[in-house]
């Protein structure tokens, strides 16, 4: 062998031993399995040192620079949960198969032109065949937000097959044509069921089950039920993918539980009750009530409503131009009843031009057109600097001299702290705030009209 290679040869084994010997040095921890192994950043804090800005001259350099951050915990290291129990309310105009004194109840928050679930329908079916007497399903409409265009009036007409003792039947005929639920197909259905038309034809005239339907999706909303279809047995949700063998998991392991419940006490009357007391939900409508000063603020609707919808907007908040339509289509469809009012809460220190334009909104206001102003605010979010303000008191003919006096002085300055000063007493940090009738609503996302009605016609009786 030549000297050269021999010298070469010696110092790469120094190299290995070293890298070794470095390995099962003590105190050195083995990479854990499933962890990738240090990148050069982590492993060498030089590397990092470098990537750190020059010290300037004459700075004390003698502190080590600050270790890198470690790494993030692998998502296996995460301890299990135990299946979390919802606080599911069930009534008795639901449509049921089953018997009451079943062991199991399994709600199915469900609805029509929905092709996902259409296909869950078929588990019911196969645990209907396996368990028999030991399980009652039970159908809630989750109408809020409508999977098809028709789907509201599709749950109605299943609610009219119910009083006339044919759900199931109007059901089956529903989940079989997803996207065949026009006002014609489901006319159609029920000549098919043999139901009596001129009643089936009566309620969905008058919207005879509409109430009962928002209820449903109000409660759905309450129980975090937000995917389409929502399973939970005893209060226990169903893990994904929903089908026919995740459904007997949960049924086999609410039938082990059930057993528990009974030698605690727990009767087949009482014993779904049982089974999800103490159990999380939402509430849609929620207190402290509280009691706003809107003598002089913006309203629209009827000055001694049934129901008042106070609401705190910022007028540069993009979600508050998302609902802002949907109060008023709530309101236009409840005339009589319904009250919106408008409250200021402009986030400044996010949304710099959120103050003037709330002061703009009530010079239009003093002159008896805040809400025409206010609708020109939210479909112009990206141009509300001082010179578009003018623009568009101009375009509904306000009195420019008194508009820009108003805006000049700080006219309205005062009285839209006075709101927002009201909004953070109220415990409000972001807008946009919904309260009905003084209590917080917390309802489906975007706020729909259907939503809103729900909440209403539940605690309100609208």
């Amino acid at each position: 062998m030549k000297k050269e290679q021999a010298y070469m040869l010696f110092i790469g084994l120094f190299v290995v031993g070293y890298v070794a010997g470095r390995m099962t040095a003590p105190g050195a921890a083995p990479a854990a399995p499933g962890v990738a192994a240090p990148t050069a950043a982590q492993a060498a804090p030089a590397a990092v040192a470098a990537a750190q800005p020059a010290a300037p001259a004459g700075a004390n350099t003698s502190a080590p620079p600050p270790p890198p951050p470690p790494p993030p915990p692998p998502a296996a290291a995460a301890k299990p949960k135990g299946n979390q129990v919802w606080r599911v309310g069930i009534h008795d105009d639901d449509a049921k198969r089953g018997p009451d004194s079943a062991t199991v109840k399994v709600v199915v928050m469900s609805a029509f032109g929905c092709p996902s679930c259409s296909q869950f329908a078929k588990a019911m079916d196969q645990a209907v065949v396996k368990y028999g007497d030991q399980v009652q399903f039970r159908f809630k409409h989750k109408i809020i937000p409508p999977q098809h265009p028709d789907s509201i009036i599709a749950a109605e007409a299943a609610m009219a097959a119910n009083a006339q003792g044919k759900f199931w039947q109007m059901h089956d005929k529903l989940m079989a044509n997803t996207f065949a639920i026009d006002r014609l197909s489901l006319d159609k259905y029920a000549k098919e069921l043999k139901l009596n038309m001129r009643k089936f034809k009566k309620a969905m005239d008058s919207h005879k089950y509409r109430g009962q339907l928002t209820r449903d999706s109000v409660l759905a909303n309450e129980v975090g039920a937000h995917s389409f279809p929502n399973i939970l047995a005893n209060g226990v949700r169903i893990a994904k993918p929903k089908d026919w063998d995740n459904l007997q998991k949960l049924i086999d392991g609410e039938l082990k539980r059930a057993e528990e419940l009974k030698k605690k006490g727990a009767t087949a009357k009482n014993l779904y009750e049982k089974a999800i007391a103490g159990g999380k939900f939402f509430p849609q409508y929620a207190g402290p009530k509280q009691n706003f000063n809107t003598s002089n603020s913006p309203t629209f609707g009827p000055k001694n409503a049934k129901i008042e919808l106070v609401v705190f907007e910022d007028f540069q908040c993009p979600f508050c131009s998302k609902i802002a339509p949907n109060l008023k289509i709530f309101q236009k469809n409840n005339p009589k009843t319904v009250k919106i009012v408008y409250k200021h809460m402009p986030l400044t220190s996010i949304h710099a031009d959120a103050q003037l334009a709330s002061e703009a909104s009530m010079a239009a206001h003093a002159q008896g057109k805040f809400w025409e102003y206010h609708d020109k605010l939210y479909a112009n979010q990206q141009a509300l600097k001082r010179a578009d303000l003018e623009r568009y008191a101009s375009e509904i003919k306000l009195n420019m001299g008194k508009f820009k006096s108003d805006l000049d002085s700080g006219k309205h300055k005062a009285f839209i702290q006075s709101d927002a000063s009201e909004g953070q007493r109220a415990g409000i940090s972001g807008t946009p705030s919904v309260y009905i009738n003084g209590y917080k609503y917390q309802g489906p996302r975007g706020y729909p009209p259907t939503g809103l009605e729900g909440v209403a016609r539940m605690y309100l009786g609208l």
